[in-house]
């Protein structure tokens, strides 16, 4: 459980703003990003999420985009 306060929708507030702000940093390019937060380590390692991020309220998340927008990269060359 999270000490984190939560929004309407349940998540919590520190959550979505890891969400916003990605969505804010890719509208700033030009191509978006979308991602998937968990307080949970990936199961597997991969590029995209290696380090957790420790919100004010002691919890850690971890981040990795969907598996859409990886698509989205795939078709677009990204590399």
């Amino acid at each position: 459980m999270s000490a984190c306060p939560t929004t309407a929708l349940g998540r919590t507030e520190c959550a979505q703003l890891l969400i916003d702000q990605m969505a804010r940093i890719g509208g700033e390019t030009g191509e978006g990003c979308e991602i998937t937060v968990s307080t949970a380590p990936p199961l597997v390692t991969s590029p995209y999420g290696a380090n957790g991020y420790e919100c004010p309220h002691g919890t850690t998340y971890w981040i990795e985009p969907t598996s859409e927008q990886i698509m989205r990269w795939n078709q677009a060359g990204v590399r």
